[in-house]
């Protein structure tokens, strides 16, 4: 089957898939209809542009099932203002519910940060999920282990600090690292990916989706250096050692909500060219 097909009875040769298409695949046969060329088609990077561009519905590609499909007029949209409170209102949540994330619910958070762009559509990165909450409090005992070992080893580290006040606070039972999320959300990329940011890109992603299904998270700093430190810990995680941790969300419902928007940030700092 050939990986792009042009309905030539829709086809109105308006050549946009030629000018969407980020690899400049599509050429023009001798009728003037749009083709990718079989030596062409290894190097398509499966964005669906030339599909989804295509003001006819004319062109198909082998790996998109067309009825999935959705028209862009009938998607519903928030309105600009929407859309900017929806931003501006997310909040880094330090306070969680016991209350855990349901399978269900985090296959839809998840389908939403599938959506996150990488480089080229790689679609690079691995998710490492605590769906267990006993397996996060295994995960948060073995971080403020390696904490322990770090104040021990290294006295005069700019984190020493902070990790002395993670320390105490455990020691009063009260869980600093983790701040009692029920779930954590690791991402990895292979270590010779050449764009790690990818991985960065989809936990801002997660973040932003968490916040629109009422779910609280949380970036995991502390989770994310133990992890790069310490190889028991990505040995429990199932991390490979040719595998590079990108980042961690803390996950769960909020305990608390604010009653007041928005926080005041410093101003920008913006060149302009």
């Amino acid at each position: 089957m050939s990986l792009f097909t042009v309905n030539e009875e829709l086809c109105i040769k308006c050549s946009l898939c030629v000018q969407v298409c980020p690899s400049w695949l599509i050429s023009f046969d001798e009728k003037g209809f749009p083709e990718i060329l079989p030596p062409n088609e290894a190097r398509c990077i499966e964005c669906g542009h030339c599909v989804l561009y295509c003001p006819t519905e004319a062109n198909t590609l082998s790996f998109i099932n067309q009825n999935k499909l959705l028209k862009a007029r009938e998607l519903s949209l928030p309105a600009k203002q929407e859309a900017i409170n929806f931003i501006k209102s997310r909040r880094s949540i330090r306070r969680f519910k016991k209350e855990i994330i349901s399978k269900e619910l985090f296959a839809e958070i998840f389908e939403v940060v599938n959506q996150a762009p990488t480089a080229s559509n790689k679609q690079p990165v691995r998710w490492i999920i605590s769906d267990d909450p006993q397996k996060t409090e295994e995960v948060a005992k073995m971080v403020l282990a390696w904490m322990c070992t770090f104040l021990e080893n290294q006295p005069q580290s700019p984190l020493t600090f902070i990790a002395k006040n993670m320390k105490a606070k455990a020691d009063e039972g009260i869980d600093g690292i983790l701040r009692g999320a029920p779930h954590i959300a690791i991402a990895v990329v292979k270590s010779d990916y050449k764009w790690p940011e990818d991985g960065t890109i989809a936990l801002t992603y997660l973040e932003l989706a968490t916040h629109a299904f009422g779910v609280g998270a949380c970036w995991g700093g502390f989770l994310t250096t133990a992890i790069r430190n310490n190889p028991n810990l990505r040995k429990f995680l199932g991390i490979s050692d040719d595998e590079h941790i990108c980042g961690a969300q803390l996950l769960g419902f909020p305990k608390n909500l604010p009653t007041r928007q928005f926080a005041p940030r410093k101003e920008m700092n913006i060149n302009w060219l």
